[in-house]
């Protein structure tokens, strides 16, 4: 039994035995001691026949109940005047949130219908805020088939909010369980194929390089290459996304100009545009400013752009855009490949339907790029979507803010 119900069967017992006997000395005595607590108590009488509708606690203007006795912290929870409250008992079923009314009416309905305890929390609406609170009462049958309630009230904001800090909590720890175990998943099937092949044309080397030609053992060397370069880009999508998730990667925002950025990536990604034709051109009508970490900007653009020229087949184009939109600036990304059907589309930013295609050209890669670009665009309070139609390409964009 907690403190304050010990405190309320006490306050019962006392009114009890005192009743009408007590004189105005004791009578004060008791408001003093109801008006130390720090709970609010309340003493209420009930006519039992007219408490069994539920529809009759939610009427605010003749109340179901009497008020015998409020003390002054009761008043204070709910700011309402004590003797506006006494003489107009109704106007607490004004207070309560709509959404528990009817909770609030069934759990009265049955406490007097068995006459047994009531215990209720819900929230009411205080001049304007929400706030939680906790009633706890005791029934007295007496005569004239009237039940007399001793109870406290209780403001439990603080609490609740505390809870839901923790179920927050606890469902984000959930969460990040959940994505450790589908990183697991990952390094265990997409490690193995590029790291099976490089052991096998490795081995095959070894065993039979001098009846090879020169060009044969290039090709083999060739896919070698390639598949050692997977599991790279793979172990580096990894170990930035769990960087990010561990808070080890500094979020740091600067002025940053987007087309210097821009270019960067490009002349980066430029070699492997080459390889496939595919020409990039950016278009910037204007200069722009963004507000942006330039690590996580770079890694944005080179996923993007990586993805892009993945999906767009030889001698194709990619467009890149800035626009401003307000305060923000929306970057995208264009291609005319192969596009993305609507199934797709909605497993690409989903950690756990992590989706991966080969490209035009039979690339590989490891779904998580996207992710990548998502948790890094979430971190600048932006935004990233897709615009695709299959067999005409995708248009990635992104918002950011302006300096």
């Amino acid at each position: 039994m907690e403190k304050s119900d010990i405190v309320m069967l006490d306050l019962q017992r006392t009114n009890e035995q005192l009743g009408a006997s007590l004189n105005n000395e004791d009578q004060q005595l008791y408001v003093d001691l109801a008006n130390a607590l720090p709970s609010g108590m309340y003493r209420l009488r009930v006519t039992r026949e007219v408490s069994l509708l539920a529809d009759n606690w939610l009427q605010s203007i003749e109340a179901l109940y009497s008020v015998e006795f409020v003390n002054d912290r009761f008043c204070e929870i709910l700011h309402v005047d004590k003797d506006v409250f006494l003489k107009n008992a109704g106007i607490i079923s004004q207070l309560i949130h709509d959404e528990d009314k009817a909770d609030f009416a069934e759990a009265n309905v049955a406490a007097n219908l068995y006459v047994r305890p009531f215990n209720w929390e819900g929230r009411f609406v205080v001049d304007g805020r929400i706030l939680w609170i906790s009633l706890r009462s005791i029934p007295r049958k007496v005569g004239n088939n009237e039940i007399i309630w001793t109870g406290i009230l209780d403001d439990i904001t603080e609490r609740k909010q505390t809870e839901e800090q923790l179920r927050l909590r606890n469902a984000e720890l959930l969460r990040l369980n959940s994505d450790k175990d589908r990183f697991m998943s990952i390094l265990a099937h997409d490690l193995k194929s590029p790291f099976n092949a490089i052991l096998g044309l490795l081995e095959l080397l070894l065993s039979d390089i001098r009846e090879y030609d020169i060009d044969e053992i290039e090709e083999q060397l060739t896919i070698v290459k390639r598949s050692a370069h997977s599991a790279f880009n793979l172990l580096e999508d990894i170990l930035l996304w769990a960087r990010s998730h561990l808070d080890k990667i500094p979020f740091q925002p600067t002025d940053v100009h987007f087309m210097t950025s821009t270019v960067e990536m490009v002349d980066l990604m430029r070699s492997c545009a080459d390889k496939k034709d595919i020409s990039i051109r950016i278009e910037e009508p204007e200069d722009v400013i963004l507000r942006a970490d330039v690590g996580m900007l770079k890694t944005i653009m080179r996923n993007l752009l990586s993805n892009a020229i993945k999906f767009t087949p030889s001698g194709g184009q990619i467009t890149i855009k800035a626009n401003r939109n307000h305060d923000n600036v929306v970057v995208s990304v264009c291609d005319n490949g192969v596009g993305i059907s609507d199934e797709t589309m909605s497993k690409l930013f989903n950690i756990t339907k992590v989706y991966s295609s080969p490209g035009t050209a039979g690339e590989t890669g490891t779904g998580l790029g996207l992710l990548l670009c998502k948790e890094f665009v979430d971190m600048h309070h932006g935004t990233i979507w897709v615009d695709s139609e299959l067999g005409k390409g995708s248009t990635f964009s992104i918002s950011l803010p302006l300096s």
